[in-house]
């Protein structure tokens, strides 16, 4: 990243760094009670997000330099490489299940959490196909529907994990990003309704699913609703100013994804209702310095590339905020650069540096 950085890149950098910068104290505050209890070293966590930054800041050095024309090249092998990965953790033997959920590769290091790969190589792909398919997207047979099927596959394979939540997030990706790309609105509403249809029969099949689509609605009970319930007391708790750094309740095991998925409402506890506007102005920051980004790119792949790497980020840290604030029901994503997790944050910076090549490369 040599020869001097424009104004973007200093100010997409400079965000992503105060995001990981805080994520890791904040990882170190939320789990080193647990880490302790559980390894007898309170920093355990921490040391291991640590590792985790550093190969991620390795992925982004390596991604700011990769020319991201060759995206548009290495669109099949992305796809094959990200359902290949989504098949193998259904593997017995390679596969490894936590809390009931089947989501992760087993390797000598650590656990790879195949679907975080998946849905960057999957935006990836698609930005690289919607560039490409510029002015014929009204086709439906060959230029609206291939992503659809695409996804499909890949949703299929992610509801044997079974992970919901990352699902969601690639069909509203997918929805999304046809949208910008120019897709008719009736072809869009035929498969927003089909794929509405879709969630309410996979809602149904499964009962902890309807279960954690009604939590939200009484969190007043225990069961599926208690992590709920002891986030929305952390939100309560921390006021307008919070209760001070490393001053939070709800992370002495009251919350049980406190460093994880609910890492923001300790985040509350401790900051209040000024720390969430500062969280939600540098998630507006990310957003308005990813769009402009995309708009100053030097051709349509750029555009797209920005555009679906920028929603990419910014749509998981909305999820994960309105899911700790119960406005949707939980769903396992992580805060990218602040919860704890080495496959997201890996997959983040790498997603940051495809967006700082796309700025490099502007007008």
């Amino acid at each position: 990243m040599s020869g001097g950085m424009k104004r973007n890149e200093i100010v997409l950098l400079t965000v992503v760094a105060t995001m990981l910068c805080l994520g890791l104290l904040m990882v170190f505050n939320a789990s080193s009670i647990k880490a302790f209890n559980a390894y007898g070293q309170s920093s355990h966590y921490l040391v291991r997000q640590l590792i985790f930054a550093i190969f991620g800041g390795v992925a982004l050095l390596l991604c700011a330099r990769f020319d991201y024309h060759w995206w548009g090249k290495l669109t099949l092998p992305l796809v094959i490489i990200s359902v290949g990965l989504l098949v193998l953790v259904l593997v017995p033997g390679f596969g490894v299940t936590v809390k009931g959920a089947t989501r992760w590769i087993r390797t000598p290091f650590f656990n790879l959490q195949a679907s975080e790969f998946c849905k960057l190589g999957f935006v990836i792909y698609l930005s690289a196909y919607l560039a490409k398919r510029e002015g014929r997207l009204d086709d439906f047979k060959r230029g609206f529907l291939p992503p659809w099927i695409i996804l499909g596959i890949i949703v299929a394979l992610l509801m044997k994990e079974p992970d919901f939540g990352s699902s969601v997030v690639l069909g509203a990706l997918t929805f999304v990003l046809l949208f910008v790309a120019g897709a008719r609105i009736k072809h869009l509403a035929v498969l927003g309704l089909i794929g509405s249809v879709g969630v309410v029969i996979a809602i149904a099949g499964r009962g902890y699913r309807m279960q954690r689509l009604t939590s939200f609605l009484d969190v007043g009970g225990n069961g599926i609703s208690y992590q709920l319930k002891q986030s929305l007391i952390a939100y309560g708790a921390g006021g307008v100013t919070g209760a001070g750094a490393g001053n939070s309740v709800q992370k002495l095991l009251y919350l049980p994804e406190a460093y994880t998925d609910f890492i923001v409402a300790v985040w509350a506890e401790e900051f209040g209702f000024a720390g969430i506007v500062v969280l939600v102005l540098l998630i507006a920051l990310l957003l308005w310095i990813g769009l402009k980004i995309s708009r100053s790119a030097p051709d349509r792949l750029g555009t797209m590339l920005a555009f679906g790497v920028t929603l990419f980020l910014v749509l998981q840290m909305t999820v994960n905020f309105w899911v700790t604030l119960g406005l949707l029901p939980t769903k396992g994503l992580t805060f990218p650069f602040l919860s704890y997790g080495g496959s997201s944050l890996c997959v983040s910076l790498a997603a940051v540096g495809v967006l700082y090549n796309v700025s490099r490369q502007t007008r």
